[in-house]
């Protein structure tokens, strides 16, 4: 099993974590604004943000075989 110091993983937690933070402003534009569209990029924000960490659980997967 390989092991990956906490900081390789610190980066892509952080970034999942702004993604979730997007999430919120977006609900809380469409709230404020009536619009879908702040919650529209904020959800494709979202999507983008999650990428290093699914490829962070991939290497890992991969690594491991």
């Amino acid at each position: 099993m390989v092991k990956h110091p906490p900081a390789a993983v610190a980066r892509p937690l952080k970034l999942y974590a702004l993604g979730h933070g997007a999430l919120l402003l977006g609900s809380w534009g469409m709230h404020a604004s009536g619009s879908m569209l702040p919650m529209a990029m904020a959800a494709s924000a979202s999507l983008m943000l999650t990428l290093p960490l699914v490829r962070w659980f991939v290497d890992r997967a991969i690594a491991r075989r």
